[in-house]
C-alpha cells in the first residue's frame, strides 16, 4: 500500500506488510534545512510497515518492526537502489522511547539538511471507541442492531461466531486521519472480510461502506479496496476501488453475467460495479482471473471485539 504525503522535500511511501493486532503508531518525519523552509509529515503505521523516504536523490527505508518494553523497534537502511550511505545509513537499528528526543540524521560532516524521526502511540478516537463498544455489546447479546453498522453483526452473534469478529485501524490514504474497519476472519476465509468502513469528518464518524454476507469488502496489498458482491447465481462481481477524499473511486469491476451476452459471461467495466453497461468489454475467464490476481488481498490480524 502506498501513502503519499504532500511534502515538497520529503516524499514518503508506506509499503504495508502483514499487520499485527498491536495498536498503530504515529510516526513523524521532519526535514530542517538552512536553505529552505522546514517541512514535516506524520503517518499512521502498523508493525511490519515500511516507510520509503526520498531526500533529494537519496532513498532511505524505515522498517517498523515491533514495540518492546514501550520502545518502538525500527530499522533504517538505504533503499536497494541507493547503497551509497550518503546519510550514514548502513542498516541501523533503533529502540526509540516516545518521550526521548527524536533521532536526528545529517549527511556526514554537515549540519543541514537534518532528518528527524519521532513517534507516539495512536490514541483511538473517541467516536470509534463508541462504535466498537456498541458492536461488542451486540456480539455479546447485550445490545441492539443499528443503521450505524452492518446488519451482519447480530447475525454473527446469533450463529455463535463472535470470537471471529474484530476491527482494524489504519491510515489508508496517509492523510493523518485513521480509518476504522469492522469485520471478521473465520477459518477457511481467504482474508479478513470487512462489512463497515469509517473515516472521521469534523470529529464525527462517516460511513464509507456498509456490507453484509453477500456484499463483502477486502483490503488489497497495494491499498485498494476490493468489493465482492452477488445478486444471484447468474450475476456476481468483484470491483476494485481506491479510497479518495473519504469515498471509493472505482478503478474497475470484473463482472460475471450469464445473460448479458450470448458469447461471453465475463466482462470488465470501469463505470459500473455490477452492471454490464455500454462501457463494459467482454473477457475470457482466464483474463478475468488474471485481472483479479493483480490485486491480492491483504492479510491483517483483527483486534477482537470481546477483549
Amino acid at each position: 500500500m502506498k501513502k503519499v504525503l504532500p511534502i515538497i522535500f520529503i516524499l514518503i511511501f508506506v509499503l504495508t506488510g502483514i499487520a499485527s493486532a498491536e495498536a498503530p503508531f504515529e510516526i513523524t518525519i521532519a526535514l530542517t534545512s538552512e536553505d529552505a523552509p522546514d517541512y514535516s509529515a506524520s503517518v499512521i503505521v502498523n508493525s511490519g510497515d515500511q516507510i520509503a523516504i526520498r531526500l533529494g536523490e537519496t532513498d532511505v527505508m524505515l522498517t517498523v518492526q515491533d514495540k518492546q518494553d514501550g520502545a518502538l523497534n525500527f530499522k533504517l537502511e538505504p533503499a536497494l537502489d541507493h547503497q551509497d550511505e550518503k546519510y550514514g545509513l548502513a542498516t541501523l537499528a533503533y529502540f526509540l522511547q516516545p518521550e526521548n528526543a527524536p533521532i536526528e540524521l545529517t549527511e556526514p560532516g554537515k549540519t543541514s539538511p537534518k532528518l528527524s524521526i519521532s513517534w507516539k502511540e495512536m490514541t483511538m478516537p473517541e467516536p470509534y471507541e463508541e462504535l466498537i463498544n456498541r458492536v461488542s455489546a451486540v456480539l455479546q447479546g447485550n445490545g441492539e442492531g443499528s443503521n450505524d453498522f452492518s446488519v451482519i453483526f447480530p447475525m454473527i452473534a446469533g450463529f455463535g461466531g463472535a470470537e471471529n469478529a474484530g476491527f482494524y485501524v489504519t491510515d489508508l490514504d496517509g492523510d493523518g486521519t485513521p480509518e476504522l474497519f469492522l469485520g471478521e476472519f473465520q477459518p477457511g476465509m481467504k482474508a479478513p472480510v470487512f462489512y463497515d468502513m469509517y473515516t472521521l469528518k469534523n470529529g464525527e464518524p462517516v460511513h464509507v461502506f456498509d456490507g453484509w454476507d453477500r456484499s463483502r469488502y477486502y483490503l488489497c496489498e497495494n491499498g485498494e479496496i476490493a468489493h465482492e458482491g452477488s445478486n444471484s447465481a447468474f450475476n456476481s462481481f468483484t470491483s476494485i476501488s481506491n479510497y479518495v477524499d473519504g469515498g471509493l473511486l472505482l478503478v474497475g469491476s470484473v463482472i460475471y453475467d450469464s445473460s448479458a451476452n450470448p458469447n461471453y459471461t465475463w466482462f470488465l467495466s470501469t463505470s459500473s460495479e455490477y452492471e454490464v453497461d455500454a462501457d463494459a468489454r467482454p473477457l475470457d475467464e482466464s483474463d478475468a482471473k488474471y485481472t483479479l490476481a493483480l490485486y491480492p488481498y491483504k492479510q491483517v490480524e483483527l483486534d477482537s471485539f470481546l477483549k
